[in-house]
């Protein structure tokens, strides 16, 4: 019995042993397959998180570019539109060559424009920027875009992809209607947008990744796509994309098993272009997101089979894998704020280019008006021998509304990076001594000026008056910010900025540099403020206080010599500017006073040729150049002025405007002159820097140059200084 009892302990001793055992190793072999099952599931779907974190990205970039280049469309045709709004069909048929001039200047570093073309309300193109003159019997009145203005009174349009009939080439349209001043269709005004243009910003966004990049209209018509479709280019109404948008009409993403384009199943976001009818979608492959999870399984099936280290071994991976993941969204977060700050910068940048091309049109016409009624006023006071005091006062009203509109004009200009610059070497110490009196005299005696000049200080690259006026403009903003007094702090130092710093701020290249800051114990400001600071007309004064342009100028004028401008401020703590200008290493030009009044004897100055488009600025040339005595001839356009040059041997100045018509501008003309009579010399005059005697914003080497609007004693002493 003792036996029997003693066997069966044995025996259940065993069978437990065993069963153990079994468990154990059933658990060296279960737990690591389930481990791993767990494991594989949970990196799939983290897998497939990255890829769609990484298609909302590379959607956002596309959507900025993409919105940009539509505004882009838009503020040409809004620009065209003010170039032809007085004009009639007739009017624009009538003046073809030179609105095809204005037209082709307007869009001539724009990459993302074909062509601008205006149709009449028949259809018939009138004028095109980059086409001229309009071949006959072109019509566009089967277009779907012209019937959609036309017939169904549609205001813009984003038109399908096609062969143009002028210059048969692939393009889609975004077009907008023209309307008579009673509201009848009038015509359209369109962008031909090349589709390539889209594929390579869809080719540089989607790179390594094989992504997909469309732009798509809400019907499913396919504008351009990467990579470019082989077959069908119009999605079906009951593709996967139109079910999609028509449920969420602005943004979304979906999973298509067949993609209606190439049959390739994807995960595919997209987003509404605003106010148009328009798509950016970005899809990625399953297979990809499949084939990434396989290989990063793989690795960890590779690092995790031996059985005799199977739950060390997992738990040592999952512990490494948290790190990991930690480490890798990091890094995802500090990438998704780099590139949300490089696109607000894009955004920025693009909206400032957008606003300054703009403005720099309209100062440019602003200085030609400027020039005649300045230069109207100025004869009146000059004929006018014994005014009475109400005229004077009249003609002294009438002189500071020029005055104050050219300077607004300058600033307009400076914004705009437009401006004519005379970039010399300048010693910033010495321009700040030589300023301190002036200061003084304009800011108050509330407001003590203190200055922290630094040895050794490099030469800057500059025009020194127009870093005058930019220190002038801080220091006035400065005082304003300080209503009870204060103390204002100009100081000079070399710096150097470094490849960390220009990646952190926009257009900026890292070197050495002189910097003038100019600090103020005032109010302070928001970084709300801050960032809106630089830009044209903000302003936080009263209203009839500031033009809201001060900053803007400096702003537009730092950046167009390649400087750099940052705003340190903070509310209650006062606020400081450095300005950043480049280092030259040439000596500092010795400055020479031209302000003196040049007079001259009648008949005692130079046989002069003017040549000038614009009739109201040529009279007031002639009139100006016969005020200082010189004997004058005159001409419209390049031709006119070398036959009068042939005809009159005598002519000593040629005294021209940059920009003529007739396909010659003034550079050319004074190359033409001066290779038939070397000994003839040349003052131009201008209005903007966007001609041919200006480059990157400076006067080329050599050249007499006078401004838009420019005075009788401002002419009389430059021709003094050209040795007349």
């Amino acid at each position: 019995m003792r036996r029997l009892l003693k066997l069966q302990t044995w025996t259940l001793r065993g069978t437990t042993a065993a069963d153990a055992s079994f468990v154990l190793l059933a658990a060296t072999l279960i737990v690591p397959v389930m481990l791993f099952a767990g494991a594989s599931w949970l990196a799939y779907g983290e897998t497939q998180r990255q890829y769609e974190e990484r298609l909302g990205r590379t959607l956002d970039l596309l959507y900025v570019g993409a919105r940009a280049t539509f505004e882009t469309q838009q503020l040409v045709v809004s620009n065209v539109l003010s170039i032809i709004d007085d004009l009639s069909n007739s009017e624009i048929r009538q003046h073809e060559a030179r609105l095809h001039e204005r037209l082709k200047h307007l869009i001539h570093k724009l990459p993302q424009v074909e062509d601008v073309f205006i149709l009449d309300r028949e259809g018939r193109p009138l004028v095109a920027a980059n086409v001229f003159p309009i071949p006959p019997n072109v019509t566009a009145a089967d277009r779907p875009y012209f019937m959609a203005h036309r017939d169904d009174r549609q205001d813009r349009y984003v038109s399908e992809t096609f062969r143009s009939r002028i210059k048969s080439t692939d393009i889609f349209q975004y077009s907008e209607r023209r309307q008579a001043p009673d509201g009848a269709f009038d015509g359209v005004v369109l962008v031909a947008i090349p589709p390539t243009y889209f594929g390579k910003l869809f080719e540089q966004a989607a790179g390594a990744d094989n992504y997909t990049t469309s732009l798509v209209r809400a019907d499913g018509e396919v504008l351009a796509r990467h990579p470019t479709p082989g077959g069908t280019t119009k999605f079906a109404p009951s593709s996967k994309f139109m079910q999609a948008i028509a449920a969420s009409p602005a943004s979304g993403i979906y999973n298509t098993s067949q993609s209606g384009i190439d049959g390739i199943a994807r995960t595919v976001a997209y987003r509404k272009l605003p106010d148009l009818p328009v798509y950016v979608a970005v899809g990625v492959a399953s297979d990809l997101v499949r084939e990434a999870w396989m290989h990063r399984m793989g690795t960890h099936l590779l690092f995790g089979l031996p059985a005799t280290v199977a739950l060390f071994a997992l738990a040592l991976l999952a512990s490494r894998r948290a790190a990991s993941q930690a480490e890798a969204l990091d890094r995802l977060r500090e990438e998704q704020i780099r590139r949300a700050s490089v696109e607000e910068s894009l955004r920025q940048s693009q909206k400032m280019t957008a606003v300054g091309q703009l403005t720099a049109g309209i100062a440019h016409d602003f200085n030609n008006l400027l020039t005649g009624i300045g230069g109207a006023i100025e004869m009146v006071g000059r004929r006018v021998p014994q005014p009475t005091p109400e005229v004077v006062r009249f003609l002294d009203l009438a002189r500071t509304g020029v005055s104050r509109a050219a300077t607004l004009t300058q600033r307009m200009l400076a914004f705009a990076r437009q401006q004519p610059l005379q970039i010399e070497p300048v010693d910033a110490n010495r321009l700040v001594t030589g300023m301190s009196e002036l200061l003084r005299r304009t800011l108050g005696e509330t407001v003590q000026i203190e200055t922290v000049l630094s040895g050794g200080l490099w030469r800057a690259t500059a025009d020194p008056a127009q870093l005058e006026a930019a220190v002038l403009n801080l220091a006035i903003n400065a005082r304003d910010a300080m209503p009870g007094g204060g103390t204002l702090t100009i100081e000079t130092a070399n710096a150097h900025l470094d490849d960390a710093y220009a990646a952190a701020n926009a257009e900026v290249t890292p070197g050495q540099f002189v910097m003038i800051a100019v600090s103020d114990t005032g109010t302070g400001m928001d970084q709300q403020t801050i960032a809106r600071a630089f830009e044209p007309f903000f302003t936080t004064k009263e209203r009839g206080q500031g033009t809201g342009l001060g900053l803007s100028m400096t702003y537009g004028y730092i950046k167009q010599i390649g400087g750099h401008l940052k705003i340190y401020s903070e509310v209650g703590h006062g606020s400081t500017v450095k300005v950043y200008l480049p280092r030259t290493q040439a000596e500092a030009a010795t400055q020479t006073d031209l302000s003196a009044a040049v007079s001259v004897a009648p008949g005692a100055g130079p046989v002069v040729l003017v040549v000038e488009d614009d009739p109201v600025v040529r009279e007031f040339a002639v009139a100006a150049c016969r005020e200082c005595g010189c004997t004058v001839h005159e001409a419209g356009d390049g031709e006119q002025a070398l036959r009068l040059l042939d005809k009159h041997g005598d002519i000593a100045l040629l005294f021209t405007d940059v920009g003529l018509p007739g396909g010659m501008n003034g550079r050319q003309l004074a190359g033409a002159a001066v290779a038939r009579r070397p000994d003839l010399k040349v003052l131009y005059m201008t209005g903007y820097t966007a001609n041919a005697i200006v480059h990157h914003g400076v006067i080329d080497a050599g050249v007499n140059f006078l401004g838009k609007p420019f005075s009788v004693s401002a002419l009389a002493a430059k021709i003094k200084g050209m040795g007349f």
